[in-house]
């Protein structure tokens, strides 16, 4: 029940951010540049910070490493934000 109270809408993103969220994350996959995300699941917003290893654009899926080393990987439409350090 106290999970409920910390539940968010979901966001609107736009085609503009998401051409900006695009440009940043071929930025960190060439320049190898730690980047931070924000993104929405389960009712809720997550922050991450990821190195980008690889983007597949035909399944819109981000490959990457997160702050410990861990390999994950996420769908590009789930994103809300990315922030640069």
């Amino acid at each position: 029940m106290l999970n409920d109270l910390n539940k968010v809408p979901k966001p609107i993103v736009t085609e503009d951010m998401k051409e900006q969220l695009q440009i940043w994350l071929v930025q960190s996959l060439q320049n190898k540049e730690e980047i931070l995300i924000s993104y929405y699941r389960d009712g809720m917003a997550h922050d991450m910070y990821i190195n980008v290893l690889h983007i597949e654009p035909m399944t819109r899926t981000v490959y990457c490493t997160d702050t410990f080393g861990l390999n994950t990987e996420f769908k590009f439409y789930v994103k809300i934000n990315l922030f640069r350090e």
